[in-house]
């Protein structure tokens, strides 16, 4: 049995290396360009780090984006978490293990711990399930416990994919333009009650998600898979 556990492991990780092998043939066909880096550096001016929030959809842009910056951000603890925590790895993030659903107090815990040693943090505030494109509270959690301040981000592709899954995952073509965009950093001021804050980072996140897909040329992008579909 333990012999049996050691395998799947090592499988596991395998994996996440073929996957982190394939996803570099991928980028390097990709045109990337990055907007708005003044907002991001405009956080470190005030002593902050930035926690980048991207929706669940748009994330590739964004991991695409940063290899080997050492940012901190989430894999589930599930089987298929193992393969991406190793690919996160060795592209040069930092995995906390766990989600909202599964292990959620330890990867905050594991989170917090690695953010002290880390340039900033990136999260996907709608995942890993959803409702797609609503924050949950763990994205202020993290804000405030870690010191950071939300940073918007988004990211689109002029030759988007968007699969069939819970959120109409984009995947850039082999070949696209794409960009990452910052909006201006948020902070909860001290009378913003927190369902207040999270609905101002839902518009800001929206709204630089639209300013991704106007500099691409996307229009009419879905926002999640329309129940029944």
């Amino acid at each position: 049995m333990v012999s049996a556990v050691i395998i799947e492991a090592v499988l596991q990780r395998f994996l996440g290396v073929v996957v982190f092998l394939a996803i570099s043939i991928w980028r390097a066909t990709l045109r990337l360009s990055i907007v708005g880096e003044e907002h991001r550096q405009a956080s470190r001016a005030k002593g902050k780090k930035p926690l980048h929030a991207i929706w669940h959809q748009r994330m590739v842009g964004g991991i695409l984006a940063h290899r080997g910056e050492g940012y901190v951000t989430m894999a589930s603890k599930s089987e298929d978490g193992e393969i991406i925590a190793t690919f996160l790895k060795h592209w040069g993030f930092v995995a906390a293990r766990g989600s909202s659903s599964r292990g959620g107090d330890v990867a905050t815990l594991e989170f917090l711990d690695a953010l002290e040693h880390a340039p900033g943090g990136a999260l996907t505030p709608d995942g890993p399930r959803g409702p797609a494109r609503r924050c949950k509270r763990g994205i202020l959690t993290l804000a405030e416990q870690g010191d950071t301040l939300v940073l918007p981000s988004s990211s689109s592709s002029s030759h988007p994919r968007f699969l069939n899954s819970w959120d109409r995952f984009l995947l850039p073509l082999p070949f696209s333009r794409c960009v990452v965009v910052f909006a201006p950093a948020l902070e909860r001021s001290p009378a913003e009650s927190e369902d207040a804050f999270l609905a101002r980072a839902d518009a800001a996140i929206d709204a630089v998600t639209s300013e991704a897909d106007h500099l691409c040329g996307v229009s009419d992008a879905p926002r999640e898979r329309v129940r029944g579909t």
